[in-house]
This record gives structure tokens, sequence and C-alpha cells, in this order.
């Protein structure tokens, strides 16, 4: 007889499929110095009320981004199995690891940096950061028909709120399904692209056919009450649209009429040109020009120097600012977007 072989896979304490409200732990099999045989707890829930579509939602992807723990949350806690058609798959704090940590990335494994917006499709027997994206690659993304990944741009950057998707291009029917989310969800801005990164949740899910709709809903590690509102309402509107709640279902209409904006190229983005201190002059949200200054870095070890000046290569919308003030060369301090042409 063959010696058996036991799996250390990740396991879920749930059953998926089942009918009602359910709610466990995806467990990571993980032997610490700490704990031995020991594995970490990655929260799960769902809410199935009968044959329809599958929906998954997920937050925390980055652990330092909050708004998609307390949406994703609140779904489980106030939708009824009556108001589900289908099935609603919630998996609030994704990088547990570094959720628990109040990190963008987890702790455990990577030197410290497990990004696990960086690894897919992961590895069943691999570091937890792997077999938590292995699970939702293997396990979450075949049972779903759309993927909501309800990012916040976490501590070192501050967003002004986006709803983005990847148009498919050969399936117009879901590509309409997907601009018609983009204007349901509310979000002051609206980004459509065509193009995905290997190793992200997007660069899984969307070449199999999904639906995948990503958001920054603000972020610097906090939560703002007026994103979280029109977030909430927003994921309410969309699942309807997907056919998930039933069409009896009561949502408020969006507060924010969506402008439609394309993804950010290189020449969006400003870097800091030398280490220092960021003195931003532009807010999130405003309008700039080609050129347009944009503030200025500091030294701090040299600081009888005139501080380095910055300066917008593309004008645009400011959607993306850098939240601590200490900056290091390389990072990003601004990137801008520009309106959505179709061709």
């Amino acid at each position: 007889m063959p010696t058996p072989l036991v799996s250390f896979a990740p396991s879920c304490e749930i059953d998926l499929d089942a009918g009602g409200k359910r709610h466990g732990y995806v467990r990571i099999q993980f032997s610490s110095h700490r704990s031995a045989y020991g594995w970490i707890p990655v929260p799960i829930m769902t809410i199935r009320g009968g044959e329809g579509p599958t929906a998954l939602v997920i937050g925390a992807n980055h652990g330092d981004e909050y708004e998609g723990i307390s949406i994703a949350s609140d779904l489980y806690l106030k939708l009824d199995v009556s108001d589900v058609v289908g099935r609603l798959i919630l998996l609030p704090c994704a990088n547990a690891p570094a959720a628990y940590a109040g990190r963008r990335t987890s702790p455990l494994d990577y030197s410290g940096e497990g990004n696990l917006n960086r690894i897919f499709p992961g590895d069943r027997y691999g570091t937890p950061t792997d077999m938590i994206a292995w699970f939702i690659a293997n396990e979450l993304v075949p049972r779903a028909e759309a993927v909501f990944d309800l990012h916040s741009a976490g501590s070192s950057i501050d967003h002004w709120p986006s709803c983005k998707i990847r148009l498919m291009g050969d399936e117009p029917e879901k590509d309409a399904m997907q601009m018609d989310i983009l204007k349901l969800f509310g979000a002051p801005l609206g980004i459509v692209g065509n193009r995905v990164h290997h190793g992200t949740l997007s660069g899984e899910t969307s070449p199999k056919g999904k639906i995948y709709v990503s958001t920054e809903l603000g972020g610097a590690g906090r939560l703002r009450p007026w994103i979280r509102e029109f977030a909430y309402s927003g994921m309410l509107r969309c699942l309807k649209r997907l056919g998930v709640l039933k069409d009896t279902h009561v949502v408020e209409a969006p507060k924010w009429t969506t402008r439609l904006m394309a993804m950010q190229t290189d020449e969006n983005y400003v870097f800091a040109p030398t280490d220092g201190v960021f003195e931003p002059e532009v807010e999130l949200g405003s309008e700039v020009r080609d050129g347009q200054h944009a503030g200025r870095v500091r030294s701090l070890k040299e600081p009888w120097k005139e501080p380095e000046d910055i300066s917008f290569n593309r004008g645009g919308v400011v959607f993306c600012k850098r939240n601590p003030a200490l900056c290091e060369i390389g990072d990003t301090l601004y990137f801008t977007l520009n309106d959505y042409e179709r061709f």
C-alpha cells in the first residue's frame, strides 16, 4: 500500500455552494515559531438565496485598505437571504495577515512584503500569501460571474474616489454590463481601460471572461464616511444590475454623476526626484495643466539648499497624491487622469 500524502492546502470551514447565510474561515496552514501546528484565519461569508448569478466581493487585497472590509462586512450583516436571487461570496480581509498587522503587505513572508496583488495565481503549497492567492484564484473566482475588488490605495497614497473596469473587446454584452456598473457604482471618477497586469487579481480574472470591477476608495489608511456611504449603496446598485439582488430590492439613486477617465500612462506620473520632505501644493480632484507647478521636495540632510521643484508632466484630474511627507527618490508623489475618449 503506498504511503498516503497529507495535504496542507488551504481549506474552507463553510460550504460555499450551500443555501442560506454562512460564515467561517479559510484556514491557511502556517507552521511558525509561535505556533508549530497552527493556521491563519481568513474570514469568509456567503449568502445564497437560490439559483442565479454569483458575485465575489473582496476587501483588503492590500491589508491597510479599510473601505472594502467595512462594505463587504455590512453586505453580510444587512442583507437577508430573501434579498438575494443568486449568491454573494464575501472575503472582507483577503490578505488577512496584512490586515491584522495594519500593513499593505503581509509580514509573514516575502521578507515582510507579501503583496497579495502581485502573486496571482499563487501556490497551493507556498507561503501564506501564495496560498491565499491560490484559494481566491481556484476556489472563488471560478464560482463567480463578477468580481468586485475593493481597493483604497493604502497608507502611503490617497486617491480621489473611483471605480475601474477593463473592457474585453470581444464580448460586447459584458462590456455593456461593465459600463452600466461603472456608472451605477456612483464614484466621482470612472476609469475605463483595456489592460491588466501580470500577477494581479485583474490579470487573473479578466482573461477568463469574468466581469472584474475594482475601486480606489480614498486611502491614506483611513475611512471617510462620505466615501464609504456612496460605495456601499453603489455596491447594492451593481449587485441589483447583475441580478444577484432581487428587482424589488430598494436602492437609492447615485448622488454623483461619474466622469469617465482613461487609465493612466507613464506621463501621468510625478515621481520624487530626490529624498526629503514632500511639500504638495495641489489637492486631490483638482484640474491641472501640462507643466503646472505641483510642489517641491526639501532636503533633510542639506536644508540650506533650495527645495527641488516638481511639476505635472501631463495635466488632467489629480487622482493620486502621496500621503506621508517623507519621500525617497522614485516614490510616486502624484498622478493625473485624462478624460476617456472612445475610438
